[in-house]
C-alpha cells in the first residue's frame, strides 16, 4: 500500500510539474496571454511578463526532475531516500510547492478574478484548471504522507 501510494504521488507530481514546465517554460507567450488582458498585450510589458513566466517554468522543471529521480530511485530499489520518514518529508515538500501555487491564487479568487485590466481569470479557463489541480496535488501529497506516516 505504501509503495503504491508513494509511486502514484511521485508519478502525479512528475506529470503535473512536467506539464507546468512545458507550458510556462516553452509556451510562455500563451501563458502570458492568460495572465494579461487583451487590451494590454500591445504594452512593452507584455513580453516582459511572458519572459517572466519562464522562471515559473524553470522552477516547475526542477521539481519535475526531482519527482522523476525519486520515482526512478524507488522503482530501482535504491537506498537513496528509501526510509519512509524521508519520503514523508519529500511528500510534504511537494505538497508545499503545490500549495504555494494554490494559496497565492486565493486572494485573486476572493477578489473575483480578473477585474478590468488587473489580475487573471482564476474563475475560468486555464487558471481555474491550474488552481484546482494544484489544490488536488496538495491534498494528494499530504494524504499519501499521512498514510505512510500512520502505517
Amino acid at each position: 500500500m505504501k509503495d503504491a501510494a508513494y509511486i502514484t504521488a511521485m508519478a502525479a507530481n512528475l506529470i503535473w510539474l512536467g506539464m507546468a514546465f512545458r507550458y510556462f517554460g516553452f509556451q510562455h507567450f500563451a501563458a502570458a496571454k492568460v495572465l494579461v488582458p487583451k487590451s494590454e498585450r500591445t504594452s512593452p510589458l507584455f513580453p516582459t511578463v511572458a519572459a517572466g513566466t519562464r522562471f515559473l517554468g524553470g522552477m516547475n522543471g526542477a521539481l519535475a526532475l526531482f519527482a522523476l529521480l525519486l520515482l526512478v530511485f524507488k522503482l530501482r530499489g535504491s537506498d537513496l531516500f528509501a526510509a519512509w520518514p524521508e519520503r514523508v518529508v519529500l511528500l510534504a515538500i511537494f505538497a508545499a510547492a503545490h500549495f504555494s501555487q494554490f494559496a497565492f491564487n486565493l486572494p485573486v479568487l476572493k477578489a473575483g478574478g480578473r477585474q478590468g485590466d488587473s489580475y487573471w481569470p482564476v474563475t475560468s479557463g486555464p487558471m481555474l484548471f491550474i488552481f484546482v489541480v494544484d489544490a488536488v496535488m496538495t491534498l494528494l501529497n499530504l494524504v499519501v504522507a499521512a498514510v505512510i506516516f500512520a502505517a
